[in-house]
């Protein structure tokens, strides 16, 4: 049975009291909906120096992924300690003893907005100031260079290391053969990059819909570090360019920047050199990464360990997307 509102404000009471040490009221308790992958919620803190908006991410009882709370509460910290425009990260339950499931609780960014997979034209004029902004940010992030904390808490994959992983969530969770995922496995297999340069910090799931706009469409907060790894920034710079998040257009990535012009902004913050001689791996790494993603929620789906609609959609527009978008590029790369 989901948790009730009242027993969520009574356990994130008795949370924050134990982490500040002072008596702390929990009010307007509201859930963020929008993704499946972790349950979200804003709510009022209420202390005695004053009140804040506070947001609690934490583990649901089924997702498209699984992914670990302290390793993204790790990747905010290094993002928003280094300066980037993430969420600051305040205080983690890894165990989820007390929280009811492993979650952490960070700062809410007021006066913010994400958009939707099929809103046209979501940024309007202020479009390529954004990207610049955006692509910008990326760019420093994967110009920090990866210290020991890091290595100890986030995982670490090269191009061959994430394809195996993403391979193993299909072989996991298939509920009905994947010809089209197994040709691109076949074919990623054969033909596995080298590094572009030195090992980076990966967001994961860098694209539109994942990071918070103003009113006037100026980057405020990039979100949602969950899959937030060591490896190859060449994994982001694909992902943000799949055209499942391009709002319908080919010639922006987002709806931003074109490619030329998020690459460029990119490699003038990372000090990185983009490898073209590999971005049509990457770019059909990303489908499949895309692919066993969907075809993951489709078994949470299909073995009722989930109802929810995130879920289910994403069992299907999406997954039919990229599936098509896959055996496209094979295509090409057969041509």
């Amino acid at each position: 049975m989901p948790e009730a509102a009242g027993e969520l404000e009574r356990r994130l009471e008795a949370f924050l009291e134990a982490e500040t040490g002072e008596a702390v009221a929990v009010s307007d308790l509201s859930r963020v909906h929008g993704g499946a992958a972790r349950e979200t919620y804003r709510f009022l803190s209420s202390r005695p120096a004053g009140s804040q908006w506070l947001i609690l991410r934490r583990d649901p009882p089924a997702s498209l992924i699984t992914t670990s709370r302290a390793v993204e509460f790790h990747a905010l910290a290094r993002a928003h300690g280094a300066g980037l425009p993430a969420p600051e990260p305040l205080w983690l339950d890894a165990s989820g003893e007390r929280l009811g499931a492993p979650g952490f609780v960070m700062r809410a960014v007021a006066g913010g907005r994400a958009a939707g997979l099929f809103e046209p034209d979501p940024y309007g004029p202020g479009a390529a100031a954004l990207g610049q902004a955006l692509f910008g940010a990326l760019g420093r992030l994967h110009a920090l260079e990866p210290g020991e904390a890091d290595a100890a808490i986030l995982p670490h994959h090269d191009a061959a290391g994430r394809l195996a992983h993403w391979a193993g969530e299909i072989d996991r969770h298939a509920v009905a053969p994947q010809p089209v995922a197994e040709a691109a496995r076949r074919f990623l297999e054969r033909h596995c990059p080298p590094p572009s340069g030195p090992p980076g910090i990966v967001h994961g799931d860098f694209r539109s819909g994942n990071f918070l706009v103003d009113a006037d469409n100026r980057l405020l907060a990039i979100l949602d570090w969950e899959l937030a790894h060591l490896g190859d920034p060449m994994e982001d710079l694909a992902w943000a360019a799949d055209p499942l998040w391009g709002h319908g257009e080919t010639g922006r990535v987002g709806a931003m920047l074109p490619v030329e012009g998020a690459i460029a902004a990119w490699e003038h913050q990372s000090g990185r050199r983009f490898a073209h001689e590999h971005w049509a791996w990457w770019r059909l790494f990303a489908g499949f990464a895309g692919l066993a993603i969907w075809i993951t929620s489709a078994h949470e789906v299909a073995a009722l360990q989930a109802v929810d609609p995130v879920l289910v959609f994403s069992a299907l527009y999406p997954w039919r997307f990229h599936n098509a978008q896959v055996a496209r590029l094979l295509a090409e790369l057969a041509a």
